[in-house]
């Protein structure tokens, strides 16, 4: 990195010690023990590794699983496709999956929006038995299957309802419309385009090698001591793929979406226009949360804009997000925070707390 691009000291100094109290002050078997934090503020970037109680801290170059981040990444390499105008996220998607019955019923905006009737397996007792006993993952039409994907549990667009499967889908729809794997798509439309290469897309156990991860209290279930995430998890239990990334790649991207030019100005701005998510986020910094096209979005103008995702999973969670500008003269901030803990709402909040110290 250029030296004249690094961060100010105090900040470097202010971040180093409240992140790294944030993770002193973790509590029980799902908070991290370490982590990796980078941060993009204008042209300026840092990346630090931290580690609770004084112990060794990863490599800033460590890959972690980014889980759920990866819809974000799905959603914007299809925006990208999106304006080259080889797809319309407004047409009913019967072209790009004459396999799915109910193709023609739905938008690809409304998948990347989670607003396309679809269920979850996120509830399902049988796919977190099946995780936890180690076994080979279900195929796409398995996912599908368990989740009566064709069956719509309402009208297209007109409610928000998390869904892994409509992203599974949006997969599907990259791959064909791009005429490339998912991991090459993610590649010529996002990485590529950034230089980025501490990436990769990991589709067998052994690709869990040399990843971080930490001991999973969820693999190891409520019985059973935390699990060895390299030893029992098959990455293909997510249904729409999962990227391993180092944090300085992932932040890399959505600035590069938000601040860079990535993505063209509209496209952008359609991506984190947002519609309130229903209920409530107790004990996590969301004040008025709401989801645009792949974008977890904090709409509050006091505590946001920001937008970006979380992403959680065995032994690891992964914050990305992305605060824009709020004044003249003040610049955009990225932040993603990896960690090797399952506690997603420590990851959100330490990812919250840089962001202040930048902008502060």
């Amino acid at each position: 990195m250029d030296p004249d691009a690094a961060l100010p000291t105090r900040h470097i100094d202010l971040l180093t010690d409240r992140l790294g109290a944030c993770l002193d002050e973790g509590d029980g078997p799902t908070t991290a023990r370490a982590a990796v934090v980078a941060v993009r503020a204008g042209p300026r970037s840092w990346t630090a590794g931290l580690a609770r109680g004084g112990a060794a801290p990863p490599p800033v170059t460590a890959r972690f699983l980014v889980y759920s981040v990866t819809k974000t990444l799905t959603a914007a390499a299809l925006l990208r496709l999106c304006g080259r105008g080889l797809i319309d996220p407004d047409a009913p998607l019967d072209r790009w999956l004459p396999d799915f019955a109910a193709a023609d019923r739905i938008t690809l905006a409304q998948l990347l929006a989670h607003r396309a009737g679809l269920r979850n397996y996120g509830g399902s007792p049988a796919y977190h038995a099946a995780v936890r006993a180690g076994g080979e993952p279900w195929s796409e039409e398995e996912f599908l299957r368990h989740c009566r994907a064709a069956d719509l549990f309402a009208p297209p667009g007109r409610e928000f309802s998390y869904s892994n499967i409509g992203y599974l889908l949006a997969k599907r729809v990259l791959e064909r419309a791009s005429g490339l794997p998912f991991a090459q798509a993610l590649e010529r439309e996002l990485f590529g385009p950034l230089a980025l290469t501490g990436w990769s897309v990991p589709s067998g156990r052994g690709d869990l090698s040399g990843l971080r991860t930490g001991p999973s209290p969820y693999l190891g279930g409520r019985e059973g001591p935390p699990a060895d995430v390299a030893a029992l998890y098959h990455p293909g239990w997510v249904a729409h793929g999962v990227v391993a990334a180092a944090a300085a790649d992932i932040a890399g991207v959505l600035h590069g979406l938000f601040a860079g030019g990535l993505l063209p100005d509209a496209l952008a701005a359609r991506m984190h226009d947002s519609v309130p998510v229903p209920g409530t986020m107790r004990g996590r910094p969301w004040v008025e949360p709401g989801y645009g096209l792949g974008l977890m979005v904090e709409r509050d103008a006091q505590a946001g804009p920001y937008w970006g995702h979380t992403g959680g999973g065995p032994g690891g969670s992964a914050c990305a997000y992305h605060f824009p500008a709020r004044r003249p003269g003040e610049e955009p901030v990225t932040v993603a925070l990896l960690t090797d803990g399952e506690d997603n709402d420590q990851a959100e909040w330490m990812t919250v707390e840089a962001a202040e110290i930048l902008r502060g």
